[in-house]
């Protein structure tokens, strides 16, 4: 087994995805590995390839800039910011800097949700070339799990 050297952990600066990052914090403390903090935005400031890392909303950049800078981890940090849909681009980007493991939080939407607005992480599961971690949100009172339950098979009809 490999060791974990780098991860990836993409945000859009929600809930979800800052638990995933404070996870993916601990576990490169941990492990001694650099990490990579990507945001995935829509419009660049140009379409041109120097345009992919500038966003049109100047916003993302310094949000991304403000996330772990306290942490102790801070000079093993790596903030990308790249254009195109956000699980293309975590996909793309951990490949390319060679990332061992993706760290990502999932809001767990299932149902018609799920048809409608998709799931990123479900796209980075498909896809990645790496091992995937997901981080889903729990409410803080959820009712712990049933034991399952086994269920006799019921006999032929013939017999």
């Amino acid at each position: 087994m490999e060791m974990i050297r780098r991860i990836l952990c993409p945000t859009d600066f929600s809930t979800t995805a800052s638990n995933a990052m404070r996870y993916a914090e601990r576990l490169a403390m941990q492990v001694g590995a650099d990490l990579y903090l990507v945001h995935a935005f829509d419009t660049p400031v140009e379409m041109t390839l120097a345009g992919q890392s500038q966003p049109l909303d100047v916003h993302h950049q310094t949000q991304l800039n403000q996330l772990l800078v306290d942490s102790p981890l801070a000079n093993r940090v790596i903030r990308i910011l790249h254009a195109g849909p956000a699980g293309e681009v975590a996909c793309w980007l951990a490949q390319e800097h060679k990332c061992d493991l993706i760290v990502m939080g999932t809001h767990g939407r299932s149902g018609l949700t799920h048809l409608f607005f998709g799931s990123i992480a479900e796209y980075v599961l498909r896809n990645s070339r790496c091992p995937v971690l997901t981080i889903r949100d729990r409410p803080e009172l959820e009712a712990p799990l049933q034991q399952p339950l086994v269920v006799p098979i019921k006999a032929p009809r013939f017999m």
